[in-house]
Parts: C-alpha cells; sequence; structure tokens
C-alpha cells in the first residue's frame, strides 16, 4: 500500500470517527503481524469490512470489491496462469471483449500493471481488495499452493464412480482439450464443496438471462451465490455433472436423474441429480444426502420431552401403521430413520420400500422403487409381505392400492411406517379416506401420526429483541406483549452468513389413537371433529409445540408463523 494511500485511507478513518489519529491497536498489529495499515484495520474489528473496504477504494481512486461477497469467473483464470498470480498476488474476475477486471492490492503499482498487461495482453481494469482477502482466495480459484482446507477439497474431492471419472477426461465438455475443459472442473468442484461447507440440501444452476445463477438451499431457503459465470460456460458445467452422474450428456430434451458419490473430508456423501429442459440451457438440481447423517438418535431428532414421550409410545406397539406427515423437506426422513435405528435389533426383519433410497442405514434390508420397470411402492410392499418382515417402511402412501396393502400388513401382524403428505395430524385421516380406505379399516390399523415442520434456529451469537412491523401486529397480535413469549431476531453475523439463523429445529404434533378417537374415526368423523376430540384429550398444535421453541429462543416467531399457521387457542 502506497504512503499516499496508506495516508488518504487513515486520514478517512479519523475523520469518520473510526479511528484514533495514532491508534496504539492499529499499531501493535501491524508490527506485531508485519501487516499493512488496512491488514491490520481489518483484524482489529474496529471498522466494518464494507465501511473498510469502501474508503479503501476512495483512497485509490478505484473501483472495491469484498472477495469473500464476490465470485470472479472461473473459467477465465488461464488467462493469467497460477505462478503469476501468486507472484503478482492478483486475482482475474470479468473479461469483456479486451478488457480484464483484475482485483489487486496496490492499483498505484503502475509497473505491476504493466507486467499484468503484457501477461494477459489485456485492457487491465484493476479493482481494490485487502490484500489478506487476495492471499486468502488465490487458493480457492488456482488450487495451488493448498495453504487452505477449502482449496484442497476443492482440488482434492474425491468421485467414487472412477469409471465415470475416467470418462470425463475423454469426453469434450463443451471446450477444446483437457487443459481448457480444466477451469470447468474446478468450477463444479468449488460449487460442490461450497455447498457442503455451507450446509447446503440443495445446489440449483440454471440460466438467467446472460449468466449461469447458483443457488444453495440452506435452512430451507434458497440463497443466490455470488458465482459470476457467463452463459456460455453452462454446457460445460452440465455435461460435467452429467458424466459424474453416469447420464446421458446428447440428451437435452427430456428431464434425466442420476446420481454422484463423492468423498469430501473423510465423509461419503451422495448427490442426487435432476436435469429438466428449459426454453434455454438445461436446468440442473443436485440434493445433497450425507449417508452417515442419518444413523442419527431418536433421541436427536429435535423432539420435546412431551412429543418424545407420546412418540415411544406410539411405536412401542407391535403392529398397525404410524404415519409421519408434512411436506417436502420437513424432516420425515430424518424422523423415520431416527424411529428405525431405535428399533433396529438383531431379532428383527426390517425392510424399507424408499423413492429413492436417500440414507443407507446398517443391520435393514433397503429397496428402491422402479417405476419404469413396473416396481411400483404397491408391487414392491406385496413382495416385502413374503419376505417374513416384522418391521416395514413405506417410503411415501401415494395411491389407494398402496394404502390398502398397508393397511392390510398392518392388521395380518406387522408395523407399518409410513409419510404421507399432509399439513397437519388430524388431516392424515381425512387423505387416506379420500383415496379410499373404508373407515373401520383405518381405525383398525392406525396407531398414531406424527406432523412435523422445520423452521430456522435462531442465531445465538446474534440474537436480539426486535420491533414488529405493522403487519406482524396484526398478524401476531395475541402472542405480542406476553412476557412468555419474547419477540427476538438475529441481527446477521459471520456465523450465520448474515440471515440471522444457523440451523434448524423441528415442530412437531402427535396423534395418538385413543379408544374414543377410533370410534370416531370408524363413523367418517372430518379431520376437524377428530382434532377437536383429540384437543380435549390433550393433543397440542404444531404453532403450540413452535410457541414453545419460541419460549426456549430457539427460533423466532416472526419464523414459526412464516411457517406453520396459527392455532388461537394457544
Amino acid at each position: 500500500m502506497t504512503e499516499r494511500a496508506d495516508r488518504k485511507l487513515r486520514e478517512r478513518l479519523v475523520g469518520e470517527g473510526l479511528l484514533q489519529e495514532e491508534d496504539p491497536r492499529i499499531k501493535s498489529i501491524q508490527e506485531k503481524d508485519k501487516l499493512t495499515f488496512a491488514d491490520a484495520v481489518a483484524k482489529s474489528g474496529l471498522v466494518g469490512r464494507p465501511d473498510l473496504l469502501r474508503f479503501l477504494g476512495e483512497a485509490y481512486g478505484v473501483p472495491h470489491v469484498d472477495l469473500d461477497a464476490t465470485m470472479g469467473d472461473p473459467l477465465i483464470l488461464e488467462v493469467l496462469p497460477r505462478e503469476k498470480a501468486y507472484r503478482a498476488e492478483a486475482i482475474p474476475l470479468f473479461l469483456v471483449e479486451k478488457q480484464l477486471t483484475i482485483a489487486v492490492s496496490d492499483p498505484d503499482d503502475l509497473h505491476q500493471l504493466d507486467v499484468l498487461r503484457a501477461m494477459t495482453n489485456k485492457e487491465i481494469l484493476p479493482v481494490v481488495a485487502l490484500p489478506s482477502d487476495i492471499r486468502r482466495h488465490l487458493p480457492a480459484y488456482y488450487g495451488e499452493p493448498r495453504t487452505g482446507a477449502e482449496a484442497e477439497a476443492i482440488e482434492n474431492i474425491q468421485f467414487e464412480d472412477v469409471a465415470a471419472e475416467e470418462e470425463v477426461q475423454r469426453k469434450d465438455l463443451a471446450v477444446e482439450g483437457a487443459e481448457a475443459a480444466r477451469p470447468v472442473v474446478r468450477l463444479v468442484n468449488l460449487i460442490l464443496v461450497r455447498a457442503i461447507e455451507d450446509k447446503a440440501s440443495d445446489i440449483h444452476i440454471e440460466n438467467h438471462e446472460s449468466q449461469v445463477v447458483i443457488r444453495y438451499r440452506v435452512d430451507g431457503r434458497l440463497q443466490v451465490k455470488p458465482y459470476a459465470v457467463p452463459l456460455t460456460a453452462l454446457p460445460g458445467i452440465v455435461s460435467r455433472i452429467k458424466v459424474l452422474a453416469s447420464m446421458d450428456i446428447s440428451e437435452r430434451r427430456v428431464p434425466q436423474d442420476g446420481k454422484i458419490r463423492i468423498r469430501h473430508a473423510g465423509r461419503p456423501i451422495d448427490l442426487r441429480v435432476s436435469t429438466f429442459p428449459t426454453i434455454g440451457e438445461e436446468k440442473v438440481v443436485l440434493r445433497i444426502l450425507d449417508r452417515q447423517g442419518m444413523d442419527v438418535d431418536l433421541e436427536k431428532v429435535g423432539m420435546s420431552a412431551r412429543v418424545l414421550a407420546a412418540w415411544r409410545r406410539i411405536i412401542r406397539v407391535r403392529q398397525g401403521i404410524i404415519l409421519v406427515t408434512g411436506p417436502t423437506g420437513s424432516g420425515k426422513s430424518t424422523t423415520l430413520f431416527g424411529t428405525l435405528r431405535h428399533l433396529r435389533t438383531p431379532d428383527v426383519n426390517i425392510i424399507t420400500l424408499e423413492d429413492p433410497v436417500e440414507y443407507e442405514l446398517p443391520g435393514i434390508t433397503q429397496s428402491q422403487v422402479n417405476d419404469r420397470a413396473g416396481f411400483t411402492f404397491a408391487r414392491g410392499l406385496r413382495a416385502i409381505l413374503r419376505q417374513d418382515p416384522d418391521i416395514i417402511l413405506v417410503g411415501e402412501i401415494r395411491d389407494a392400492e398402496t394404502a390398502q396393502i398397508a393397511v392390510q400388513a398392518a392388521l395380518t401382524g406387522h408395523l407399518v411406517l409410513a409419510s404421507l403428505h399432509t399439513n397437519d395430524a388430524p388431516s392424515a385421516v381425512t387423505r387416506l379416506l379420500d383415496i379410499g380406505l373404508a373407515s373401520y379399516l383405518l381405525a383398525a390399523a392406525l396407531a398414531g401420526v406424527l406432523a412435523q415442520r422445520l423452521v430456522r434456529r435462531l442465531c445465538p451469537e446474534c440474537a436480539q429483541e426486535a420491533e414488529p412491523s405493522a403487519d406482524e401486529r396484526d398478524f401476531l397480535g395475541p402472542w405480542l406483549g406476553r412476557p412468555d413469549i419474547p419477540f427476538v431476531e438475529g441481527a446477521g453475523c459471520a456465523k450465520c452468513l448474515s440471515t440471522g439463523y444457523r440451523g434448524r429445529v423441528p415442530v412437531h404434533e402427535v396423534l395418538e389413537l385413543s379408544p374414543h378417537l377410533r370410534s370416531l374415526l370408524s363413523r367418517g368423523a372430518t379431520a376437524d371433529e377428530i382434532g377437536t376430540a383429540a384437543r380435549a384429550e390433550g393433543y397440542r398444535t404444531l404453532w403450540a409445540d413452535g410457541v414453545d421453541k419460541v419460549r426456549e429462543r430457539a427460533t423466532t416467531l416472526r419464523e414459526l408463523a412464516r411457517v406453520v399457521d396459527r392455532d388461537p387457542t394457544v
């Protein structure tokens, strides 16, 4: 950093009242760690990054860039070879015709800019970044030298299908030659590793107007990631993913499904891949499935003590049908596999029928439906009954035939666990009656229903009291101002990626079938009638369980209202 820029940055920070004229903390950091003035200010935490970067840009008279919030185009890295990028401490970001936007730490170094111009044969448009940011991000872009865990993971991510990996080397990924394909390979690796590190459940790769948009679903919400990838790169990205997933790279007119197995940080992870033809290029969605993540104890799936006690009573039955309900992505699989792990013993034969098998659980027999081959839920369930099962897991009850066979299995001495898409526990009864089950059969077979949702967990690092908006006052009036229900929010911090939330927590409701409820069900009672009768016996709704989680500051009233229907009786 030149003395002129250093002086101007210092003057601006002092003038804004953000620093003292000769701040001893900054001087101490500079001397101890041998840092530039800007890096020392950043490390001290005395000035926020947005303000520091803005003032740094003003000091140099060029645009500034936050490399933590901006992802350059990985496909142009070859314009500046790795060794030269490290030597110059510069990162190419964007290339528009002959103009190269490049992040440097000292835009006043005219000699370095001339060298970069000669190296790249491009017109150089410098933008300033913190020197420490450039050194930290160079490994993520170029992969060498490996000075960070992420860089090593990106370069060394292991694809378990070796044949597919060898095929990638042979195939043309919409660019010429293996060396030209390398940026595409590194970009796909980067997308996968960062999604796993961010604990994303899904990756969306799609075309929006003139560029590729990458979105991660984190804690149930899609987040656009700052990758700057031109639309011309999308065919190569899609081809790379298709080959790894053993899909047909020449077929772009129909949807395809595939699977990739990788190993990251010693952990096996499955990627379920789906492509979908659009009016432009294909869209790709990857579901991230941690194969070890489902081997969880029932006590660790997030149930409250009250719900867990009721669920234990239900699954203790020797025969009957037990349902877990909720929309896609509500954590039903976690609960079902936690339950199977609890029930799994050497003297019990457990068989599952899933679509698809998302997680592998040792000690049980797992199978997957294949509609194209005619192996449907109904056909598979009939076959399972000839395998001497004690416990059967049906991935989803979708039609009358599957429901009929499941109920018959429950009535003939088997314990059947299944998932169902309904809004709440009482609605599961209505749903099964609507698809054709006889009420008296359902009343005899049904042991209980667990409904659940996932709400985002309040970040404990930045939780603070909040002020509800006018709309929230109208919407949440009965629950505001109560001393036992705090109204808090997450202000946003580095730990939660500025979202105010980190992770998710489930909310549940449990419907236990008492003799009175069975009597109502056998007479064809509606969901409302069953819900009213269940309340009199102690049934608590999703909203009631969620309010308990708000009291514990595990989530917020605002988040709960976003996901769960309000219950005015709570």
